[in-house]
């Protein structure tokens, strides 16, 4: 397997964009071919390219993603609702585990 360098934050958005115009322009040309009755010569051809393009172009975005998601900024956790979780956690009753003698 050969090892790719991850994108740059704007390379992965570009990627990311491609990919989603590349679904939409399949889409449209599935859309023509069903709607606009198209050879049946051509249809088997449109049909693989409209389906297997854009899940090679999703598969190869993968490594977009994971830079994209990395930026993400992440959430912190509520602190008030953590010291709630942690005092009703205190008041719970503490009790033996049945399989210990």
């Amino acid at each position: 397997m050969i090892a790719r360098p991850l994108p740059t934050y704007p390379q992965a958005i570009a990627i990311c964009a491609f990919t989603a115009v590349s679904a939409l322009v399949c889409v449209g040309l599935m859309s023509a071919a069903a709607l606009v009755p198209a050879p049946p010569e051509v249809l088997p051809f449109v049909i693989v390219v409209c389906v297997v393009y854009p899940m090679l172009a999703a598969w190869r975005s993968s490594s977009s993603l994971a830079v994209l998601r990395h930026r993400w900024p992440r959430r912190r956790l509520d602190e008030r609702a953590l010291g709630e979780l942690r005092r009703e956690l205190e008041r719970l009753p503490e009790i033996r585990h049945p399989l210990d003698r």
